[in-house]
This record gives C-alpha cells, structure tokens and sequence, in this order.
C-alpha cells in the first residue's frame, strides 16, 4: 500500500477540519470578513494550484524518472515558494480585514498540516519509487 497518498489526503483533510472548526467559532460579522472574496479566492487559487503542482510532479516523476532528483528539488522548491507567497498575502488580507488572531494562528497551522503533507507525500513517492 502506498502511504504517500493516505498521508497526503490526511493532512489535506485534516487541515481543512481544524480550519472550518476555528471558522464556526468566529462572530458573523467575523465570518463576513473571512469569507471576503480575496480571501476566499486566494485560497481556493492556493489549493487549485497546489493540487495541479502534485499531479504534475507526479507525471514528471513518472515519464521522466532518470530526472527525478532534478524534478525533486524544482518541485520543493517551487512549492515552498508558492505555499509561502500565498500565506503572505492571505495573512495581510486576513489582517487588513480585521480577522481575529486565534483564527490567523488556525489558519497558520492549517498551513502548515498541508504543506508538511505535500512535503511528506512527495518525500515518500521519490524515496520509494526511485531508490
């Protein structure tokens, strides 16, 4: 069984758990300024393209295999860069908008289960697969 994908969907799910739980903690009009269409778009943006970085990553890895450490070291590369970016502006957004604390530090360690996930998937799909 390839555990890459359980830990991958875990993490994704998981992160999504713990941050619509610290969602329904927050006031209306707290839950207004979360769901302003900047913040919302950008993490749907973030995700989108984090999940079609991973399906790439996958078929680089998989059609070019003799590249693997090349691809490896892009794809983490290009991936931090982009989770990172990404956080930045939604942190800015979330605090232009007024969002409380407790909800940006839920939002952070949301992050952070799916960045180690993706991490952690693509860690174990290079080490398994190409040794």
């Amino acid at each position: 069984m390839d555990y890459s994908f359980i830990i991958l969907i875990v993490s994704v799910f998981g992160s999504r758990w713990l941050l619509l739980r610290a969602f329904n903690k927050l006031t209306d009009e707290e839950k207004a300024k979360v769901l302003s269409g900047n913040i919302i778009r950008l993490s749907q943006i973030t995700m989108a393209t984090t999940i079609l970085m991973v399906v790439v990553f996958y078929f680089m890895i998989v059609n070019y295999p003799q590249m693997y450490q090349t691809i490896s070291i892009s794809f983490f590369t290009i991936l931090i860069m982009q989770r990172m970016i990404a956080y930045l502006i939604t942190k800015k957004s979330m605090l232009t908008n007024n969002i409380p604390q407790t909800y940006i530090n839920k939002y952070f360690l949301s992050w952070l289960i799916t960045t180690v996930g993706v991490l952690i998937f693509i860690f174990l799909l290079v080490k398994d697969n190409f040794k």
